[in-house]
């Protein structure tokens, strides 16, 4: 039985405070009444979280964490302490992040990225955002342009700092965002550059022509929206075209000039139009 992480463990015996779940071995672990939606079968097998509750009792529930011990993720700070901060990680008990393990003050509601892993002096499940000891540097195996998805751990100077698969980590830039991130949030990025130091630079949208027949349909769909005329065109300024289309300006001019060829539209000075045929 594995402390911070989701075991699957048989449903073994019933007691007036809930259901005991077993182990191959024959650890047992309580899943209160109150986290038990309904009485399984016994013999049954559920994948349950294994975790400390406020007593720091062992204890499980059918709850899934925002991330488990050996993972990375980015939490919200929800209260502040002398010691340190603690964390939302999606359960009624907040994981602790003492004040040794962060590099910088941090605020209610910050989102910071974190490694979570279990105290070796205290064994209760704790937090770190000293993460540069806990990213995976081996991206040997990982190749330019794939699509991933990461999760945005923090907001930085430069962008985003995000991580996906085994603990790898990178950077989404801020000049190459045309959409709204969050700390938290997961979405579909590609890798643009592997880089010598383990780092990975990544963007929203795949480079070259596999974006150019979304975003071609995305134009297409606003120019019908629009009665067939928008007022855009390769001359446009390009946060003019972030704003209203969420892509770049050599996105959007790639899309329209794709749209040109097919002849679904024609280009003016004064914009794009649809032609009859589409």
């Amino acid at each position: 039985m594995e402390l911070g992480k989701i075991n699957k463990l048989i449903a073994k015996r019933f007691a007036p405070q809930g259901c005991y779940l077993a182990d191959d071995e024959g650890n047992e672990v309580l899943l209160p009444n109150s986290r038990l939606p309904q009485k399984p079968n016994l013999g049954a097998e559920l994948e349950a979280f294994v975790y400390r509750d406020s007593e720091e009792r062992l204890i499980a529930t059918l709850d899934k964490p925002l991330a488990e011990v050996g993972q990375i993720a980015g939490l919200e700070v929800m209260d502040i302490a002398p010691f340190g901060y603690f964390l939302n990680w999606g359960l009624d008990k907040q994981v602790l992040l003492p004040k040794k393990e962060v590099r910088q003050s941090l605020e209610i509601g910050d989102f910071v990225g974190v490694f979570l892993y279990v105290d070796t002096l205290s064994e209760r499940i704790t937090a770190s955002a000293r993460l540069e000891r806990h990213f995976n540097h081996d991206i040997d195996h990982l190749n330019e342009q794939d699509g991933v998805e990461v999760q945005i751990l923090q907001k930085e100077k430069l962008g985003f700092l995000v991580t996906f698969g085994d603990r790898f980590h990178g950077m989404i830039y801020h000049n190459e965002i045309f959409t709204d991130l969050k700390p938290g949030q997961k979405t579909k990025a590609y890798i643009k550059k592997l880089r010598e130091d383990g780092k990975v630079d990544l963007i929203l949208q795949p480079e070259g022509m596999d974006h150019v027949e979304p975003s071609s349909q995305k134009i297409l769909d606003k120019l019908k929206a629009a009665g067939g005329k928008l007022p855009y065109h390769d001359k446009s300024d390009a946060q003019l075209i972030q704003k209203e289309f969420g892509m770049s300006k050599k996105t959007f001019k790639k899309a329209i000039g794709t749209l040109y060829r097919k002849k679904l539209i024609k280009i003016e000075d004064q914009g794009i139009e649809l032609l009859s045929n589409s």
